[in-house]
């Protein structure tokens, strides 16, 4: 399915050129991250606004695809630190990353303290992926869009601090610091968090709603339109809530104050433990957590919802769960997704629904991705 897209978007990406532009990074064409960057931004859109014509044009009309700063739009970088250098993946190898100086995607303030530390990050011993020996792995960065604030996190193969200066530096240079273990055979930029530099979480805020961000949550990559596509879920919740696949409870915190009651669902314990604690923040007091699978969750049977909110995986959902979703009948489902694909299965799969509205979003802009929100109604 990933070289059928893939070969689907060079084909697109041949008819949408035009004349090109000069790429703003000098790591184009070497980096595996962006592959639009020699394309202008507003044939990008549409190419994407083809492409998803192409997956779900038999379900619903997409529209157009909304637009985001093509540049500096994200929040977290996971940089690869291995055979000598550290970076992002080379194009179409696994075995081989890209000495990424600067990256024009990032934002900023991330911008710096990479480069800033990667003096640094080269003293350190970096590991070796292929052969399993060594000891950092990753150098994550994440930046809170509208509180400004800084993460740096560091993925060890081992439970020691070996970084030196490293993590002196980038104590001077972010809000949070952490380090976390990853001492298995899978690559993996997360982990269990055995040290915690300074402060162990940053803090991102939507109209007033308060995020932590804990070093192993997930959060949206692009604020401004996952800020927009929040805005447009909240238009949408009615009555009893139930939020799969909850995270650091972001959607159902922002969502609250249009419902009577809003259940977040999120298998990662720190995520749903995150949650908790942003719902004391922001002093909410009509939504719950549970830290539970989803599949399992659904089979065990809930209180009843009106409204379900969905932000799947990329898999998209079980096909077991889209079978229980069925069997308990909201009125409407809230679908955003990172993953048009799969979100077209599941729709399918799910019967009992029709698409009654659909908006797209380019939440990663000079790559292949788009994201997408569907309010589906009960036939």
């Amino acid at each position: 399915m990933k070289r059928k897209k893939r070969d689907q978007f060079a084909e697109l990406a041949r008819r949408f050129r035009g004349e090109g532009v000069p790429p703003a990074c000098a790591h184009f064409g070497e980096c595996g991250g962006c592959l639009f960057q020699d394309m202008r931004y507003g044939d990008q859109l549409l190419l994407k606004r083809e492409w998803l014509r192409g997956v779900v044009g038999d379900l619903c009309d997409p529209g157009d695809v909304g637009a985001s700063e093509p540049l500096s739009y994200r929040n977290r970088m996971d940089m690869v630190c291995a055979f000598g250098v550290s970076g992002l993946r080379v194009r179409g190898s696994f075995k081989r990353v890209a000495d990424v100086r600067s990256c024009e995607i990032m934002q900023e303030r991330m911008r710096r303290a990479f480069s800033g530390l990667k003096p640094l990050i080269a003293l350190a011993e970096d590991y070796d992926y292929l052969r399993h020996s060594g000891y950092l792995r990753y150098v994550v960065l994440r930046q809170a869009r509208y509180t400004d604030e800084l993460m740096v996190n560091f993925v060890t193969a081992s439970r020691e601090d070996r970084l030196g200066e490293l993590a002196g530096a980038a104590c001077a240079a972010a809000d949070s610091v952490s380090l976390i273990l990853s001492d298995g055979l899978a690559d993996l930029s997360y982990g269990e968090v055995y040290e915690v530099r300074k402060r162990g979480f940053i803090e991102e805020e939507f109209d007033g709603t308060r995020f932590r961000i804990a070093p192993n949550s997930f959060f949206q990559s692009n604020s401004p339109i996952a800020l927009e596509m929040y805005r447009e879920i909240r238009a949408h919740v009615r009555g009893r809530v139930l939020d799969l696949y909850s995270g650091v409870g972001s959607i159902s915190l922002f969502v609250a104050g249009a419902a009577e009651r809003v259940t977040g669902v999120e298998l990662n314990p720190e995520g749903a433990a995150t949650a908790r604690v942003n719902a004391e923040l922001n002093s909410v007091a009509n939504a719950d957590f549970v830290c539970a699978d989803v599949l399992d969750y659904l089979r065990e049977g809930s209180a009843p919802f009106d409204t379900l909110v969905l932000d799947p995986p990329r898999s998209g959902m079980h096909p077991k769960a889209v079978k229980l979703v069925r069997e308990r009948a909201p009125g409407r489902i809230v679908y955003m997704s990172c993953n048009p694909v799969t979100f077209r299965d599941d729709v399918k799969a799910l019967e009992d629904y029709r698409v009654d509205r659909f908006r797209a979003w380019d939440m990663f802009p000079q790559t292949p991705h788009v994201e997408t929100l569907a309010v589906l109604e009960r036939r």
